[in-house]
């Protein structure tokens, strides 16, 4: 009977209390479910950021590749313009 009594006496007191326990419970869910999908997405963007870096990585190496190969170029077009003028020089030297 106490309790009873006590329930009808404060019952707009224990209605507030259970809505704010209902409320409390729905954010901590929430926050819950946000920081399980905030993992997820982190998840996506770092193996997209990942394959990012070997994509950038590949073609460093293809620019450093070329670059060697451009870095050629003007010896060997030096020395095909010097052995063309060679045989001219010692011709105008006779």
């Amino acid at each position: 009977m106490k309790v009873k009594g006590f329930i009808q006496s404060h019952k707009r007191r224990i209605t507030v209390g259970a809505l704010l326990l209902f409320f409390c419970a729905i954010c901590s869910l929430m926050t819950v479910l946000f920081i399980y999908s905030n993992n997820q997405v982190r998840n996506e963007y770092r193996s997209i950021a990942d394959k990012r870096d070997e994509k950038v990585e590949k073609l460093g190496e293809q620019v450093g590749e070329l670059q060697k190969k451009l870095d050629h170029l003007p010896e060997q077009t030096a020395e095909k313009t010097a052995d063309k003028v060679k045989p001219l020089v010692e011709e105008e030297k006779e």
